[in-house]
């Protein structure tokens, strides 16, 4: 049976061919001596941003890293525009949640000047807008509780509006109309992290300082630090970047209302001008201040104001992130070092560069091999390697029983299918036709622009792109060669092997 033992060998040459393909293809997760120079970080730094950027179809990236306070390393890479114009220092890229701390800095500027107290009720700073009324008294709900996501205030994060949608006047607009903002929890008792709670802030410091958010953050921080080319008004931004999809095509952007939450947008070198500013205030803000920003909230240790807090050999390691449908940013700081590290992308897959890139900054100031410091990312791509290559394997086989039956003539492929009894055929039409709409449900979602690759979309965001390009294809494989074998019909079960070898 000469076909068979081709079949065969045709099927252990896929499965093994796979399998390799993946174990090769694995995630590269690359680790930085901690007593390296700083023109050999820069090196390792450049090698991985440069291998991630091809990688995962990242269309353009600012990014530095600080050792004593003094920038060792900064990238720009990439196209700011479709028309090649390139990502520069000057480049303004939206920084999504990174937002956050910047709203820190100008409640704390107004704490600095005794124009609020951190610890008062926000409601007494608001004209414009009063939390409904709650099971929970709303006096707990202070400024202090706001900015470390322990005043009990609902919603998660705010998503942007196109140019084609209804938008919110204002923000006291989106407070009524995107989801009323209320009190949901005990104020002080948990950490629950809450755009909605940075709205009330935005709502606060407009009311308080009768200038708008904008404009008050420029005025108080952005200004003082030298930060040019940074604000949460597009229009006001000339240098500032496009947003582009995984295929690097220039998508629509999203305007965001939530400007304290998520609206900000900031060039490279303003980057490293912020973080300068985090060892000592930048001039804006005295130590005494600052240092309030870095402290452990009511709910966790693990969170300041807004800054997560991780406690390193050098000292404690300050960090935020944040991504809008294609913005994607990064920043972490350690005050007692010196030392820093941002990234910010207008790519859709631009989140992986907190896989490979902020892992191996991490390594070397963590003192940790790459594989503790990122554990869970290594961990995550390396299953889902796994599952891609153990779904590829049983897709290998579905293709070998169907492929052996019809070399073996116990399978044909019809027109019209055929069984042995209507019942049998009717179940068997019906399991091909789930197979059939799960098959075309799967390429449509993950391979057009309906669903995963849309301009609003967050989900890819969270997810290690590189390796569902492996999974997928093998998913779709399985489910062909399932709808293929379902359709298929049972052939002529007595021909005997002798026949069969007569035939060869």
């Amino acid at each position: 049976m000469r076909m068979l033992k081709l079949v065969r060998l045709a099927a252990a040459l896929a499965a093994l061919g796979w399998i390799a393909f993946i174990a090769a293809d694995l995630r590269p997760f690359t680790g930085i001596d901690p007593d390296a120079s700083p023109a050999e970080m820069a090196d390792e730094l450049d090698g991985v941003l440069d291998r991630a950027m091809r990688r995962y179809s990242i269309a353009g990236v600012a990014a530095g890293a600080l050792r004593d306070g003094e920038v060792i390393w900064s990238a720009r890479r990439g196209a700011a525009r479709a028309d090649g114009t390139p990502v520069t220092g000057q480049t303004a890229f939206n920084l999504g949640s990174v937002s956050k701390p910047v709203t820190v800095w100008a409640v704390l500027t107004l704490a600095r000047d005794g124009r609020i107290d951190l610890d008062a009720p926000v409601q007494s700073y608001l004209t414009r807008f009063t939390l409904p009324e709650s099971e929970f008294d709303a006096s707990g709900v202070t400024v202090r509780r706001l900015l470390q996501h322990v005043g009990g205030i609902n919603i998660h994060g705010y998503g942007g509006y196109s140019p084609e949608e209804d938008q919110p006047a204002d923000i006291v607009e989106l407070s009524q109309t995107y989801e009323p903002l209320q009190l949901v929890r005990e104020p002080g008792r948990a950490s629950s992290y809450s755009g909605g709670g940075y709205v009330l802030l935005q709502m606060m410091i407009e009311d308080v300082s009768g200038q708008g958010f904008d404009a008050y953050v420029r005025e108080q921080v952005f200004t003082p630090l030298g930060m040019e080319h940074s604000g949460f008004i597009e229009a006001d931004l000339p240098t500032r970047s496009a947003a582009f999809n995984y295929y690097r095509r220039e998508i629509e952007d999203l305007r965001d209302v939530a400007l304290a939450a998520a609206g900000v947008y900031m060039s490279g070198d303003d980057m490293e001008a912020f973080l300068r500013a985090h060892l000592g205030g930048g001039g804006v803000l005295p130590l005494s201040w600052l240092d309030q920003a870095f402290l452990p909230s009511e709910g966790t240790p693990n969170i300041g104001m807004s800054y997560t807090r991780l406690e390193t050999p050098g000292g404690l390691l300050i960090g935020h992130g944040g991504n809008n449908s294609s913005w994607n940013a990064q920043i972490y700081i350690r005050p007692e070092t010196g030392d820093g590290f941002y990234f910010m992308t207008n790519a859709t897959s631009g989140a992986q560069l907190d896989f490979d890139l902020s892992c191996t900054w991490l390594s070397a100031v963590r003192e940790r091999p790459v594989e503790q410091v990122c554990d869970e990312a290594f961990e995550l791509t390396h299953q889902i390697s796994l599952g891609a290559g153990l779904v590829g394997v049983l897709a290998v086989l579905v293709g070998y029983w169907l492929f052996a039956g019809l070399a073996a003539g116990r399978r044909r492929l019809c027109v019209l299918p055929k069984g042995r009894g209507p019942l049998r055929l009717i179940g068997r039409m019906v399991l091909f036709v789930l197979t059939l709409v799960l098959t075309l449900g799967c390429a449509w979602f993950f391979y057009t622009n309906s669903v995963m690759w849309r301009t609003q979309v967050i989900f890819i965001d969270e997810i290690p792109v590189d390796e569902f390009e492996r999974l997928l294809p093998a998913v779709l494989a399985l489910l062909t060669g399932l709808a293929l074998s379902l359709w298929s019909s049972p052939g002529d079960r007595a021909k005997s092997s002798a026949e069969l070898s007569r035939q060869d």
